[in-house]
């Protein structure tokens, strides 16, 4: 395409004119009245490249409204040293930027057929605020000094509506207010040193990633709040949010193969969890490092993936009991590691009695997998001791049996093995005798029991064998645990 010189004026329409000289003085011209809207897009790529020469004392730039752009702008691997301002327009064909290098580019309001613009770098931001695109948006690999506004907008181009994989932005992504997206928005590999916020937007790829964010980094707030609904899932695996995550009034329809949100190796200070509504789909967060979680037990998801899954606090409404159900949302099953990490997570907080509730929770869940014998096995350990972690369970079982013990041979008194040899008889010591394998009191060896009394004498002692067997391994597990 021939770039229009300062010869060339006199091939302008009378509109185009306008735009021509408004350049050379930097104005803002307003075409929106006009009979005549057309602008070709050669016109705009001659002044974009210096056609026009600026005026004495003025600063050039292309400031345009209301135009009717025809042909395709063509400033692929240009050097453009002046801002371009395309706003309340029609662009009919793609505007095709890639590896160029722009002051700043701003199309808010326009109606655009899509934007190339893979490797381009703009010194001062982008604007498509309240912009509508039929065309998918290509910022691939591309870096933006400032914002990159798309509040209000709309995009609808294909498959990929927003392509932003391995974008640059050293401030913010503002995706808000009332801001659309009907196709899949890529930040794999994005690196954004302030916010990408998406509050209140709605984001719509039904049974697909309405976003696919690997290795995301976010120097701020990674947000979806403020009634953001999201139709399909939103990928988020090996990312790093600095300071938050949220999801507060978040509603999630319509997952990716039953997949909701994939958080894997998602590193966050912070993780606010409150969606708007209970998530139909699996949330994933194997692997995955938060400092505090803020969650609802009102809006849990069906499934949650646990595994390795570590967080240091924990705040909301919560009690224990919503936490053990909580982890029983793991599909996997049993899993040490998340039972542990619940419960060092309440022993921090000083929460010594809802941290022994989840250990023994956790020890009822293993019992489930095990064979026949190993659950009878735990069955005794819970009954009698509750694994270690109810000692007090372990007292009463003692008290009772002794008690037993000590009534049934004070009434039936035991005879003696030698009369002449034999201490005085006590019925609670010989009962203590019986029921305590480490203790030797002298009385059992010295009185054998009569008749029935004598199944008594063997209740006590194995029970005390059972007893002390339980107890010790127990005692031991939380030692070693705790």
């Amino acid at each position: 395409m021939a770039i229009l010189s300062y010869m060339d004026v006199g091939d302008l329409t009378e509109t185009e004119r306008l735009v021509w000289d408004a350049f050379a003085v930097g104005e803002r011209i307003d075409l929106a009245a006009r009979p005549d809207r057309r602008v070709r897009a050669e016109v705009l790529r001659a002044l974009a490249l210096g056609a026009r020469p600026a005026e004495p004392g003025c600063l050039p730039a292309l400031r345009i409204a209301g135009a009717v752009v025809t042909g395709s702008l063509r400033l692929a691997y240009a050097d453009v040293s002046v801002p371009i301002t395309i706003c309340d327009s029609q662009v009919g064909e793609p505007i095709l930027i890639y590896g160029a290098r722009l002051r700043r580019l701003t199309l808010s309001g326009s109606d655009l057929a899509g934007v190339e613009a893979q490797g381009v770098v703009v010194e001062s931001g982008i604007d498509l605020t309240g912009a509508v695109s039929t065309g998918p948006i290509t910022l691939t690999g591309a870096r933006v000094d400032g914002v990159l506004l798309l509040d209000g907008a709309r995009l609808s181009g294909g498959p990929v509506a927003l392509d932003a994989t391995h974008l640059t932005v050293s401030r913010s992504i503002l995706a808000r207010k009332g801001f659309e997206c009907h196709g899949e928005i890529r930040l794999g590999g994005a690196e954004i040193a302030g916010s990408v916020r998406f509050d209140g937007a709605f984001l719509d790829n039904p049974g697909e990633w309405a976003i696919q964010a690997q290795g995301l980094r976010v120097g701020a707030v990674l947000d979806f709040s403020g009634g953001a609904r999201v139709a399909g899932g939103i990928r988020l695996s090996n990312a790093v949010v600095a300071s938050v995550l949220t999801l507060r009034g978040t509603v999630l329809t319509e997952p990716r193969r039953g997949e909701s949100l994939d958080l894997r190796n998602l590193a966050a200070a912070e993780a606010i969890m409150q969606y708007g509504a209970p998530v139909p789909g699996r949330v994933d967060l194997r692997y995955a490092r938060i400092g505090l979680l803020r969650d609802d037990p009102s809006s849990w998801p069906v499934e949650i993936s646990l595994d390795g899954f570590g967080y240091e606090m924990i705040a909301g409404s919560a009690r224990v009991t919503d936490r053990l159900r909580w982890l029983r949302l793991d599909p996997g099953g049993y899993r040490p590691q998340i039972y542990a990490r619940l419960a060092a997570v309440y022993r921090a907080a000083g929460r010594d009695d809802d941290a022994r509730v989840v250990r023994l929770a956790g020890e009822r869940r293993l019992r489930e997998s095990l064979p026949r014998t190993g659950r009878l096995w735990g069955w005794l350990q819970d009954l009698t001791v509750g694994y270690g972690y109810r000692p007090r369970r372990a007292g009463a079982w003692l008290v009772a049996l002794l008690g037993l013990g000590w009534a049934v041979f004070a009434a039936v008194p035991p005879r003696a093995a030698e009369a002449s040899k034999a201490p005085e008889f006590h019925a609670v010591a010989y009962a203590a005798d019986l029921l305590l394998p480490v203790v030797d009191l002298g009385q059992q060896s010295a009185y054998l029991p009569r008749g029935w009394t004598a199944w008594i004498a063997y209740l006590l002692i194995g029970a005390g064998l059972l007893f002390a067997t339980t107890a010790a391994t127990g005692i031991a597990r939380r030692l070693r645990r705790d």
